[in-house]
Order: structure tokens, then sequence, then C-alpha cells
């Protein structure tokens, strides 16, 4: 069993007494506030809220110079409960109240939502794609020569029960090839 050894400080350090520590703080120009026997540091923190929620008409106009901004800039109303700290029925008589009208957000799309249906596959098409591959076109390509979809050569692929070939495929063919010995003559 290996024992550990623990490291020690070349210098040994002396505590210092608190009450040194406080007056060589003090001496240097550091201010220490005291907090009186009873109570503790965050009760002050407790009367500055107290402050604060004893204005509520000054909160309100806050928020609703908030509210404004926010609406001007497309807000949804969970942003808005988020950033108000307000449920949606308040907001809501809030807006109602100011003439406001809040856009409710929707999710942005980037392409249209496409079909789960396969559209009616042409038998020449689906020949020419065929004959495409086997002259060693990738499916991209292949959709470009005959102004389909890269899903569409794919469908064609899964239709007829084919494989067409992709950059992947034919990379890791090439590299495959390389390892290779050549053939002896």
């Amino acid at each position: 069993m290996t024992k550990k050894k623990g490291v020690f400080s070349a210098t040994p350090s002396e505590p210092l007494k608190i009450a040194e520590a406080v007056e060589q703080y003090v001496a240097q120009g550091g201010v220490i506030n005291v907090v009186p026997e009873g109570e503790s540091g965050e009760m002050a923190c407790e009367t500055t809220k107290i402050a604060q929620e004893m204005d509520p008409e000054a909160q309100m106009k806050a928020k609703l110079e908030q509210l404004k901004g926010l609406v001007a800039k497309g807000a949804g109303v969970s942003a808005l409960q988020y950033s108000l700290r307000m449920n949606r029925k308040e907001i809501k008589r809030l807006a109602n109240e100011h003439g406001l009208k809040i856009l409710y957000s929707r999710p942005v799309r980037s392409r249209p939502a496409r079909s789960r249906e396969t559209g009616v596959i042409d038998d020449t098409v689906a020949g020419h794609a065929m004959h495409y591959s086997s002259l060693g076109y990738t499916a991209q390509e292949i959709a470009q020569l005959l102004d389909l979809s890269v899903r569409d050569v794919w469908n064609i692929g899964k239709a007829y029960r084919f494989e067409f070939k992709s950059p992947a495929k034919i990379d890791t063919a090439a590299d495959l090839s390389s390892d290779l010995p050549e053939p002896e003559k």
C-alpha cells in the first residue's frame, strides 16, 4: 500500500488574527459596513425589494414601455411572459388597454413541407437515370442532368431496387483500390 505524503510550503505561514487584519485593512483606506446585531446582510436586500414594490405605478409604466418595444420587434406572448414576468392574461389585458396588437410567433420554416407521396415515376426517366448511373454518374449529377431533385433520384432507386452511386461511395472505392497491390505482368 502506498502512503500519501502531504505537500508542505517552504515558508510556514503564521495565522493572522482577525482584529489585526481588520485594523490593517482600515489603515489602508478600506471601509467596513457594520451590520447591527440581530440582522443579516440579506435583510438589506429585502429592504430594497420592498422599496421597489412600493411604487407599482412606476413599475407598470416601465413594463408598458418594455411591452411596446418588444411588440414592435414582433415578440410573441411566450417571449413577453419571460421578459415581463407576467402571465398571459395580464399581458393581453395590458396590451388591449393600450391598443397594442401582439403577433403570435410562428416557427420559421426554411422550405415548404414535403409531401409523403412519391409522384408517378416515369419508366423512361428511370431508365435514363439507371443508364447514367452505369456510366459512373452520381445521384447528384443525375438529378442535375434530368432536372430532378436528389430525393426523386433516390426514390427511383427504391422503386426499381437499384442503387445509385454517391460521392462518398466513389471515394471509398478509390481508396480501397489504391491500397491493393498492382497486378503482376
